[in-house]
């Protein structure tokens, strides 16, 4: 059974910049009012390794990374990191000779949008959707169910709806996620006949 914990629903906004820490760690990661701002040195870490240990780092504070934005970054570049971020994806560019073309992967608890180093963004950023409908399916078809109910409904329960699709990216596991949310929610008036998805 799945059970929702207070750090998947504790979503955190980041915003990332370059810039200098002013410490000897390439990466500073300070709190704000709406989210927190991540600072990393670019002649020390990466942006993919910046934005990967920021997540870590939330999950260690008992949160989950939210959206991510790029500041001063090409826009293309901010546009694949919002996307993936949506998705719960972290973005890897590998000189790996295995990775041939863009591909969701899963590394353990964590997923990521492997890009060959040097793929044009642009291109990358088209072929999201189908990556990652290739690696999780279900899940794919679950997101595409929940924008349907957001289109119906009208923006009504908007916020609802993106946070139940947060949950099914976190877990994996619809049947589990929707049965909790119809324990929280009240008793449910039938059992859901649901599998288990990636």
């Amino acid at each position: 059974m799945t059970v929702i914990t207070r750090r998947q629903l504790s979503l955190v906004p980041v915003r990332v910049r370059r810039g200098v820490t002013h410490s000897d760690k390439p990466i500073r990661v300070r709190h704000t009012a709406d989210g927190a701002c991540v600072v990393y040195d670019p002649d020390r870490a990466g942006l993919d390794a910046a934005t990967m240990l920021t997540r870590v780092r939330l999950r260690m504070e008992g949160c989950t990374l939210g959206e991510i934005l790029l500041e001063d970054h090409d826009p293309q570049l901010t546009a694949l990191y919002l996307a993936c971020s949506r998705l719960h994806l972290d973005v890897e560019h590998t000189t790996g000779p295995r990775i041939t073309e863009p591909v969701v992967v899963r590394y353990e608890d964590d997923w990521s949008y492997t890009v060959p180093e040097h793929w044009d963004t642009a291109d990358a950023l088209q072929r999201l959707p189908a990556a990652f409908t290739a690696a999780r399916p279900g899940i794919a078809c679950e997101l595409e169910r929940l924008k349907e109910a957001k289109r119906t409904t009208r923006g009504s329960i908007d916020q609802a709806l993106d946070l139940t699709a947060s949950l099914l990216l976190q877990t994996g596991d619809a049947a589990g996620v929707y049965a909790e949310l119809l324990r929280l929610l009240g008793p449910a008036d039938a059992p859901l006949d649901q599998a288990t998805v990636t």
